[in-house]
């Protein structure tokens, strides 16, 4: 999991060193930034899984750097963290407005940044408890083990025939350590308190399933895009939102919709957006900022630049133009 923080703050980058270096997770590599320039050019140049960030640095600040990183990369999923001494709420709300994850006011504790990177790795390794996680200490079979475990609870819910590779699946990669689901996740699945890994293998070998013919990736699949349809004009949708609310990784669901689709999750909601966009300037007479605001964008001056690189005309152009 890639970190990246950035404050110029001596004192802020000495206790986020020293708390890093006690973290006990063995998946965790950081970086350091000391302006926002330096923020903005290491988003773009790598991708990071979480970065905290000051507000006031010098030259750009931590909001325009993240405004200007959305704005230059279609596929960035990283979880913001606002880090400010400043607690206007005129802050807190181009924060929101960013999407940002949340809005934390120093002095910053290391029980906050604990919480956070704890909530994040849960989510990176859904299924699994991440004391377990980090004793495999192999990032990529954790992950390929929580996927295995997605796999076997959405099959299981759905009543496919897939149940069976995807059991073995789990098996597979999980009985060589003896790695159980995680308790509350298998509660919320499988509805039964089973807390070790043969009790749970035993007791999903005996499940009985329905010989429903289909692919449980296609019903999630249908899943995400109805949270799209219900929530694109919401500025802060993200697969990572969608992926709260269904149960999944944020990995995971992207992997699902890019197979299905063709196309990434962030590229398919921006054409969502689009199509919404076009048909109001067609059928309406709103202003331009108005339209933005309905298609989920905070920025009107953002909306105009993604809807002329989508239809190559500015908004108003395209409402001029008998032929669009």
């Amino acid at each position: 999991m890639k970190i990246l923080i950035a404050d110029d703050e001596t004192g802020v980058k000495t206790l986020f060193r020293h708390f890093m270096e006690q973290y006990p997770s063995p998946y965790t590599e950081y970086k350091m930034a000391n302006t926002g320039e330096e923020l903005r050019n290491l988003c773009l140049q790598e991708s990071f899984d979480i970065v905290f960030s000051d507000i006031k640095m010098p030259g750009l600040t931590g909001l325009e750097a993240i405004y200007e990183i959305k704005n230059a990369s279609e596929n960035d999923t990283a979880s913001y963290y606002i880090i400010s001494g400043y607690g206007e709420f005129e802050f807190a709300q181009q924060a929101i407005r960013l999407g940002i994850k949340d809005y934390i006011l120093k002095p910053v504790r290391y029980s906050v940044i604990e919480k956070i990177l704890r909530s994040e790795e849960e989510k990176l390794f859904l299924g699994l408890s991440l004391e377990n996680a980090w004793a495999m200490k192999d990032e990529k079979a954790a992950m390929e083990l929580s996927q295995a475990i997605q796999n076997l609870a959405a099959s299981y819910e759905e009543r496919y025939k897939s149940f069976y590779s995807s059991l073995n699946g789990w098996k597979s990669r999980a009985a060589g350590n003896g790695i159980p689901i995680d308790g509350e996740y298998f509660r919320k699945w499988f509805g039964s308190d089973l807390g070790t890994f043969n009790e749970q293998r035993a007791f999903l070998e005996k499940a009985t399933l329905s010989s429903t013919d289909g692919s449980y990736s296609k019903e999630l699949m249908m899943k995400i895009i109805s949270q799209i349809e219900d929530n694109y004009r919401n500025p802060s949708l993200g697969l990572d939102m969608i992926a709260d609310q269904l149960g999944y990784s944020t990995q995971y669901l992207s992997m699902i919709f890019s197979k299905e689709t063709g196309i990434p999750f962030s590229l398919y909601l921006t054409k969502k957006r689009i199509e919404n966009a076009k048909h109001l300037l067609d059928t309406t007479k709103m202003k331009v900022k108005d339209i933005a605001k309905l298609c989920g964008y905070s920025y009107t001056s953002y909306f105009i630049k993604v809807f002329r690189k989508e239809t190559g005309f500015s908004p108003n152009e395209w409402r001029d133009d008998p032929n669009s």
